[in-house]
């Protein structure tokens, strides 16, 4: 047998110069909407066809939806952010439904469901499903329960599962719906690991799903695969010195936590152009150091992406442009200028929608390397993709409660021209932007319904924080 010589290299990259996946990633990455972006025929949650035909499954003989979404609010008001609490003895369901259980309803805006990650339109397109002691519960917040599914074939360990319906998004989204979904399951899965370890049970991405389970050929559109997550063994223990006494709880971290608002029949967000307290800075580049805790198998997805924050009035903190590293460092990299209008380049002048970027103290913007990414792993764009934008969504996760404990707004931006906005930003060639995050101190505030619902306990759980 003839062993074929090696591809030849393109120099300095270490991967085959035909390899052709770095200009296939860029261009997932830099998908943008199909259509105009500014009309939502399913804006109520009761005009949603997804969400109506999930809620529906609930209906059928094998549901359980007595006692409702197991949310474990209790537990979230033992534990101050971002300290873990003792251990518990939660379930994985209990986790999973505290992650995606509405926290509150605003009467007046058209997304109006909150849960505790942001979602595109809130229509919610990340499901899971808790397997636990042989048996597997899909969680339908839609119908306030659980629906019984087949278990995963063989041995495997309890764990959390996840998968995304893209077609839950709007159409006029296009190729972004895949995007949207795919940042969004990064968020979900920091939500999972963050929240399961101040209920005392830390969680870990452990990889890719194999599929989809049979049983979502039910559901509207086809679903994609998502991550498996399940119990960190090497978590650090919690000790009460974690967080001061002066901190929030969990439970108020996920009331405060929004996306930023503006006056009824307006989109966007809008601030008070205030100074922030120089702790808002330090919270925010603490909670992306801490952001290695669980991120398992998106370890090295992470490595290939890059982080800038655009900081303006905040105490002790020059005005710039600042590189900034997922250990928790920073270094100023240049001014604000080039940040002036280059950010939402499609959205700023569109009728309809105010997004005032100069009422943010902090934007992020996070930054994909698809020949990094591609020297790193032999897996195909799609799933490179994939994981770097679960990395990205789970940086923003941690960023939004960061935020949230300061009581400000974290608005995640991503329909955007991603080509147009590198240039403006002068970015280096070999990088992409992926996703923002804009933050500051609101200006108004909605009315909103409290719905979260105490649990029914058999008993009281041990441990506080």
């Amino acid at each position: 047998m003839v062993v074929p010589p090696p591809s030849p290299t393109s120099p300095g990259t270490g991967r085959p110069a035909d390899d052709d996946r770095p200009a296939e990633l860029r261009t997932i990455l830099a998908a943008k909407p199909s259509g105009d972006t500014r009309v939502d025929p399913e804006a109520r949650p009761e005009l949603q066809r997804v969400r109506a035909a999930v809620a529906a499954l609930a209906g059928g003989p094998r549901s359980e939806v007595p006692g409702g979404v197991p949310a474990r609010w209790d537990l979230l008001e033992r534990t101050r952010w971002p300290a873990g609490g003792l251990p518990t003895g939660v379930s994985l369901r209990e986790i999973a439904a505290t992650v995606c259980a509405p926290v509150r309803f605003e009467t007046d805006n058209p997304y109006s469901e909150h849960r505790a990650y942001p979602s595109a339109r809130c229509k919610f397109p990340v499901r899971l499903v808790a397997h636990e002691a042989g048996a597997a519960a899909f969680l339908i917040p839609e119908a306030s329960g659980t629906l019984q599914v087949p278990a995963a074939p063989g041995e495997t360990p309890d764990h959390i599962e996840t998968f995304s319906l893209p077609a839950a998004l709007p159409s006029f989204y296009g190729p972004l719906r895949a995007v949207l979904a795919g940042l969004e399951t990064g968020h979900v899965l920091a939500a999972a690991a963050l929240l399961g370890r101040a209920m005392g049970r830390p969680l870990m991405v452990r990889g890719r799903t194999d599929g989809v389970p049979a049983w979502t050929d039910r559901l509207p559109g086809p679903a994609l695969p998502g991550y498996r997550m399940t119990d960190d063994s090497g978590a650090r223990p919690p000790t009460p010195q974690d967080a001061p006494t002066t901190a929030p709880t969990w439970n108020e971290v996920l009331w405060n936590r929004n996306s930023g608002r503006v006056p009824r029949g307006v989109s966007g967000f809008t601030g008070t152009h205030r100074t922030l307290a120089a702790s808002v800075w330090r919270g925010a580049l603490a909670a992306l150091a801490a952001g290695a805790q669980g991120l398992g198998a998106l370890e090295a997805a992470r490595s290939a992406l890059g982080l800038y924050c655009w900081v303006r009035d905040v105490e002790g903190v020059e005005p710039g442009c600042y590189l900034v590293h997922f250990d928790g460092s920073a270094d100023r990299v240049g001014d604000l200028e080039a940040a002036r209008g280059a950010l939402l380049i499609d959205s700023a002048p569109a009728p309809g929608l105010a997004f005032d970027l100069s009422a943010c103290n902090l934007v992020w913007l996070v930054t994909a390397d698809p020949g990094l990414a591609c020297a790193t792993s032999p897996a195909p764009a799609p799933r490179i993709a994939a994981d770097l934008l679960a990395a990205a969504g789970w940086t923003a996760q941690h960023l939004s409660y960061a935020m949230a404990a300061h009581g400000l707004f974290a608005r995640p931006l991503r329909s955007y021209d991603a080509e147009l906005a590198a240039q403006a930003l002068q970015l280096d060639a070999g990088q992409v932007p992926v996703y923002q995050l804009a933050c500051g101190p609101g200006r108004f505030t909605e009315p909103a319904l409290d719905v979260r619902q105490p649990p029914t306990l058999s008993g009281e759980d041990e441990g506080t924080t």
